[in-house]
């Protein structure tokens, strides 16, 4: 841990929002978009987007010392990975814009320590009166799990078999370990589900079976008791609070079959370098009124809920991946 001692030290945290705000700009003007592979002057760029020609050359140097786009006597021009992950709703630009929309947020952080609430509607909620809003941040999940979650398919616990993917979202690990060679069932709400369909159509038929149903409000998650021979329940848990969690994962223990296991992948309080893991945990009670949990909270969680020999797969941190098997 990193104790501030110095004026300065406090200043650059103070100042931490500005990379950030740059990324945000760029994206909700377009400039991704406006920017090629050839040099530009800043004053042609600025034509395109109708924009103030002196604030966009001081937006597009700053771009360019965070190191996202090239600069020449000639111009400015996009970097390959600028072209590839940046440009209007690509996978990163959804990113952007998923912590542009929390980032507001945040700023209510003191009504939340106050209060007790998160700031944010429920999700369910917010599928119905934000709805673009949501499939944006659905998008982005997807971009995050891509680049930064762990390699599920190489736990041997999830591949072979018939896997449960609890509130799977898009689909993104239901794919990898389809894709590895098992045999899949996403759980989600039903507007997810639409979504997932058409995200998922390229894989072979029978590799993923989609099924609409609220994990809270149906037995079993809306599935067969025992019927699967692993469940993972991937950035669920820290959605909700302790007892409303051991209440999702007392249901996905019934629809493990005996000798089976649960795989959680989620960020814990107390795991990640520096602050990530209280950060992290603010976060989720800005946002929707869960908690990172820590990972003696985990293991309490899923001893409580029926599984046992717990522990922790070997990933880097801030990842934490906890597997624990149904008793036979």
């Amino acid at each position: 841990m990193t104790v501030i001692s110095s004026p300065l030290e406090l200043i650059q945290l103070l100042v931490g929002y500005q990379p950030a705000a740059v990324l945000r700009a760029a994206s909700q003007l377009g400039l991704f978009d406006a920017l090629t592979d050839q040099p530009q002057p800043a004053s042609e760029i600025a034509n395109q987007l109708a924009v103030d020609s002196s604030n966009l050359n001081t937006l597009l140097v700053a771009l360019h010392q965070l190191g996202l786009i090239s600069i020449s006597d000639d111009g400015f021009a996009a970097t390959p990975f600028t072209s590839s992950h940046l440009r209007g709703n690509s996978d990163l630009d959804m990113v952007i814009k998923k912590e542009a929309f929390f980032s507001e947020a945040w700023l209510e952080l003191d009504e939340v320590v106050r209060s007790g609430r998160p700031i944010l509607a429920p999700w369910k909620e917010r599928l119905h009166t934000r709805s673009d809003q949501t499939k944006e941040f659905l998008y982005a999940l997807d971009a995050l799990a891509r680049f930064t979650g762990p390699a599920l398919a190489e736990l041997p616990e999830l591949v072979p078999g018939r896997i449960l993917d609890v509130g799977g979202g898009l689909g993104t690990y239901s794919r990898m370990l389809a894709e590895a060679g098992s045999t899949i069932v996403l759980v989600d709400l039903p507007e997810v589900i639409d979504l997932a369909r058409s995200h998922l159509a390229d894989l072979p038929n029978g590799s993923i079976e989609l099924v609409a149903a609220d994990i809270f409000n149906e037995p079993a998650c809306g599935i067969e008791t025992e019927s699967v021979d692993a469940a993972l329940v991937s950035h669920m848990l820290h959605d909700y609070p302790r007892e409303s969690g051991t209440e999702l994962l007392l249901s996905v223990n019934t629809t493990i079959r005996p000798g089976g296991f649960v795989v959680v992948n989620d960020f814990a309080s107390d795991s990640g370098p520096e602050a990530f893991g209280a950060l992290f945990d603010l976060m989720m009670r800005v946002e929707t009124g869960g908690a990172a949990h820590s990972l003696e909270t985990l293991t309490e969680m899923l001893l409580a809920s029926g599984f046992s020999n717990v522990r922790r797969s070997p990933f880097p941190d801030p990842i934490t991946v906890l597997i624990a098997e149904k008793d036979s």
